[in-house]
């Protein structure tokens, strides 16, 4: 009798830890759905804000016009990354960790991407000036425009970070919506009053982008006490930060180097025909892009917690983007002919871009995956490591190829390093994922670490 008294207990037990798991497990499911759910329908507002953009920006500019317009805007972007310093990737580590340390962190994020960011304006306005104007914007529509992508916009995207680490995923959404709602109305207001020019486009986008951020940052503090710059904090983590900035910076730079390079060695039509392409490329990742930001949070913790369960959970977000992904290049393949109906018949050649790209949010989807997962386990090292190798072997192929090949030896050498980053970043995920050594949590090799020393 004894016996089946204490073996009754047990089973109810079990029972009871397995119901209770069960629960656990679709909830976080749940919760990780709603996340992604919201931050998707925030990109698909900020995506059809960002395409209406960048369509009013197609029509006022024309083919030319769009196509200095645009080697501006990638110069820019190769430096947005370092605008913080990457102080925004550590914000969104550390207040995962620890929420205290909220207010902390929007004080030294707004504090360096202020600074660095005013920096790296005046030297664009000066390297502007050096360069000319023939295939260039003059330096004062540069140094208006760095202020607004570089100041005012990685300042609003900044907050929006912190908020996802907070699991406030409703206003991260809402934050990169209304600053593609603000870039939009300014180009619509300015189209429909028959403006075209670039100044006032330049000078609005400053107004209206300066009014977005204080309204931001009003509501934040009504939320969280923002504190002082903390000098240690910036101290502490600087070499985590210049990882994450290098890391960033290096996806931007071939990213968008290649309309330099176009710049360069063609004619600003043919840059405004492949940045028209490319642009549709890049937006259409933005589905993954949502489901990565909402599920980074999860990742960090479980691979503080449980590494298996970690690889596991990844693998879960892998598979989705990888099928989300090739829905839509599937899309882009089908679509490409009608983009001349946005843009107009002055960028034909746009459909040739879309038509070769087509797989691009495909291997980005595995890429960026794979570096969450890298990031989160404390591997930021290598993801960095990885992109600076990628890198130096575009930059090589673009000195090759784009000057024999134009776009055409453009786009290819995108999707080419896209594809190796893919690759690399694979087999190390692989490698660590059946890792004995990976598996077991080691002090080493924590990303978050204690409250108290927030030492990377």
């Amino acid at each position: 009798m004894s016996k089946h008294r204490g073996t009754a207990p047990s089973l109810a037990s079990l029972l009871i830890r397995s119901v209770a798991f069960s629960v656990e497990k679709v909830r976080h499911a749940r919760t990780h759905l709603t996340a992604s759910a919201t931050l998707g329908i925030g990109y698909v507002a900020q995506l059809a804000f960002q395409m209406g953009y960048f369509v009013l920006l197609t029509r006022m500019l024309g083919v030319e016009r769009f196509g200095q317009f645009a080697a501006a805007l990638a110069a820019i972007a190769m430096l947005a990354p370092l605008s913080g310093i990457g102080y925004a990737e550590v914000a969104l580590l550390r207040v995962s960790s620890d929420r205290k340390t909220t207010g902390i962190w929007v004080a030294n994020t707004m504090a360096t991407t202020f600074a660095m960011g005013g920096v790296f304006a005046v030297l664009l306005a000066l390297a502007s000036a050096a360069i000319g104007t023939d295939r260039w914007l003059p330096w004062h529509l540069i140094f208006g425009l760095a202020i607004s992508e570089l100041v005012l916009v990685r300042c609003c995207l900044a907050i929006g970070r912190i908020h996802q680490a907070r699991r406030d995923i409703t206003r991260t959404a809402a934050i990169n919506t209304l600053v593609a709602a603000t870039k939009a109305l300014v180009a619509f207001i300015l189209f429909m009053a028959g403006y075209r020019s670039i100044l006032l486009l330049v000078l609005f986008l400053n107004l209206g982008l300066s009014i977005t951020l204080f309204l931001f940052l009003s509501s934040f503090a009504r939320l969280v006490r923002i504190s002082r710059v903390s000098w240690f904090e910036l101290r502490e983590n600087f070499r985590l930060s210049i990882s994450f900035g290098l890391s960033v910076m290096c996806k931007v730079v071939y990213t968008d180097l290649d309309k330099l390079f176009l710049t360069r060695w063609s004619n600003a039509a043919i840059v405004g025909t492949y940045s028209a392409g490319y642009k549709i490329l890049a937006l259409s990742f933005m589905p993954m892009r949502a489901i990565l930001e909402a599920t980074f949070p999860r990742t960090v913790e479980l691979a503080d917690k449980d590494r298996s369960a970690c690889v596991r959970f990844s693998g879960a977000v892998l598979l989705v983007n990888v099928v989300l992904g090739g829905l839509i290049a599937l899309t882009l393949y089908v679509l490409a002919p009608y983009a001349i109906y946005l843009f107009g018949a002055e960028f034909e050649g746009s459909i040739a871009i879309l038509r070769i790209g087509f797989l691009l949010p495909v291997i980005q989807a595995i890429h960026y995956t794979c570096g969450n997962f890298l990031t989160a386990t404390g591997y930021q090292w290598i993801r960095t490591f990885l992109q600076i190798v990628v890198l130096v072997t575009y930059v090589i192929a673009g000195i090759v190829f784009i000057p024999l090949y134009s776009w055409y030896g453009a786009i290819w050498t995108s999707l080419a390093c896209e594809a190796l980053l893919a690759i690399l970043f694979a087999i190390v995920c692989v490698y660590l994922s059946f890792s004995p050594d990976f598996l077991i949590r080691k002090e080493a090799t924590k990303v978050n670490p204690e409250p108290e020393t927030f030492s990377p």
